[in-house]
């Protein structure tokens, strides 16, 4: 059995059904606690895990052999409960106990949700990279002025861009280059760390796809005005497959494998010298904007994943 933990009306996760032929389901976290059911009885006689569905379906978590974590939704609890601190505790008590089921379960994971978290922490990709060989712009992360203004006046001239370590859906904040207006604000980084890197001079920005080892690249040949971002461009820019040099492939690997991630989105950016600039890993990155657009088959790779993995668990 293979469980997914998202939700039914996720495109990417749509498109990798497809190709299942194993036993799978999938399991929407907003159900819980209002309208799914969990068990765990641990005793001499019993030691079982399950999942009561909304649709009337049990899961036995033991006969699952693999899981694909991707972008799930927020517990919805009863509207029954009003009272503001019964909410809370209820709330609480949610977010303990469900991820002891998790945890429990002896299989194979695509991403476990503690790797998930621990690998989004930008510090810790960009010290993990640089130390495994990987070039990674010069950045600062910081909350004092002063250090921030040390290292953005010596890098006007060249670039210097900040961004947030994540968009927040009520205050999004856009990757741009620091100007003087920006550069105006510096005191203001005291409320809270910002990024600043170097900015990297863009020959191609690529999307490498990490499928349990297996790699999918492409590049993009953005229009001019995207060169600090190419994502907002991405409907006009020039697209193609893309094959990495084995030296950045291998540390890819590695890196990958260190971070605990069987899957992965990883941007890099090709300077006009040649040389390879790792920026980020989005544990759960989005694919189908490279898949659909140049046919690779990130789809059919993330479902073969799945299907072997589960098929080794049940053997």
């Amino acid at each position: 059995m293979i469980l997914i933990i998202s939700f039914l009306d996720n495109a990417h996760v749509e498109r990798v059904t497809r190709h299942l032929t194993r036993d799978y389901e999938i399991v929407d976290l907003s159900w819980f606690p209002k309208d799914m059911r969990m068990h765990a009885m641990i005793s001499p006689e019993v030691d079982a895990m399950a999942l009561d569905l909304p649709h009337g379906r049990r899961l036995d978590l033991d006969e699952v052999g693999a899981v694909w974590h991707r972008r799930i939704r927020p517990f919805e609890l009863d509207p029954a409960l009003t009272e503001e601190t019964a909410r809370s505790f209820a709330w609480s008590e949610a977010a303990e106990s469900l991820p002891g089921l998790w945890y429990g379960m002896d299989c194979f994971w695509m991403n476990p949700p503690d790797t998930d978290e621990r690998a989004m922490k930008k510090v810790y990709q960009h010290r993990l990279a640089a130390q495994l060989g990987l070039r990674v712009p010069e950045t600062l992360v910081t909350n004092d002025p002063e250090t921030a203004r040390a290292f953005v006046e010596p890098r006007m001239a060249s670039g210097v861009i900040r961004k947030a370590f994540r968009n927040h859906p009520s205050a999004p904040r856009q990757t741009l280059k620091v100007g003087p207006a920006e550069l105006e604000l510096i005191d203001t980084v005291r409320f809270t760390p910002v990024i600043f890197q170097e900015y990297i001079p863009v020959a191609l920005d690529l999307r490498v796809t990490v499928v349990d080892g297996e790699i999918f690249t492409a590049s993009f040949r953005s229009d001019p005005q995207y060169d600090v971002d190419y994502r907002a461009g991405i409907g006009t820019a020039e697209v193609a497959p893309y094959q990495l040099p084995d030296d950045i492939t291998d540390k890819l690997r590695e890196f990958m494998k260190r971070l605990g991630l069987a899957f992965g989105a990883v941007d890099f950016r090709v300077t006009p010298e040649g040389e390879h600039v790792f920026f980020e890993v989005n544990p759960a990155g989005e694919y189908l904007f490279v898949s659909d657009r140049i046919d690779l088959p990130i789809p059919q790779a993330i479902a073969a994943t799945l299907e072997r993995h589960d098929a080794a668990h049940s053997r």
